[in-house]
């Protein structure tokens, strides 16, 4: 969840300004739609914000049945100008130093648990607030998590962790704004599979 990332994200934080902070494409998603519906919302609806169809992005179409739901929107709608001394001298959350917003649904398949977090950020910083939840979820050692996070897929298209087991995909924004999503599938695909079902999911996000 998005109140423990702590200060692992903001330290990687500094990664992400060599990065591009914007994308645009037809299909892409804005800032402000995002931050609309995550406020319209609400921290915890009944059902998932974003129209996922998790059964058709799964080989094979198993049955799925929608699981928790977490919203959260940053309480300014400004990144800090300094979002590390932000989270350690102020006391911010990670998400609130960034300006964000954060939709995590999960969704139960065959008694296991997939996880998907999207993050959108106006700034480039939607793949650093997820880098603890990345290295937790996936065993990544932290030597190797500061270069997976500087380097982030194209818009559309999704990456893997070492091992295949946890996806992140770069989410299209028009205009400004940057967003990733993050997908744990409790082991339900890996590898080739995964990737496949993460870059799905990335084609049917519409806020």
């Amino acid at each position: 969840m998005v109140d423990s990332q702590g200060m692992l994200g903001g330290v990687l934080i500094a990664c992400a300004l060599a990065i591009a902070g914007c994308t645009s494409g037809d299909n892409g998603i804005t800032l402000d739609s995002a931050r609309k519906t995550a406020t319209s919302a609400g921290a915890s609806p009944a059902a998932c914000p974003i129209p996922f169809d998790v059964s058709a992005a799964l080989p094979g179409g198993p049955a799925v049945r929608p699981g928790k739901v977490e919203v959260q929107a940053s309480k300014t709608t400004t990144p800090a100008a300094d979002p590390l001394a932000a989270q350690r001298e102020q006391g911010m959350t990670g998400l609130d130093a960034a300006a964000g917003v954060s939709f995590e649904c999960d969704y139960e398949v065959e008694g296991k648990t997939i996880h998907t977090w999207l993050v959108v950020t106006p700034g480039p910083l939607s793949i650093n607030l997820m880098a603890p939840q990345i290295a937790g979820d996936s065993g990544m050692p932290i030597a190797q998590l500061g270069d997976f996070v500087a380097n982030p897929p194209e818009p559309g298209k999704a990456k893997l962790t070492p091992g295949g087991e946890v996806a992140v995909g770069r989410v299209p924004v028009d205009g400004n704004g940057d967003a990733s999503l993050f997908v744990n599938p409790d082991g339900v695909v890996t590898g080739d599979a995964l990737n496949k079902t993460t870059e799905s999911l990335l084609s049917q996000i519409r806020l």
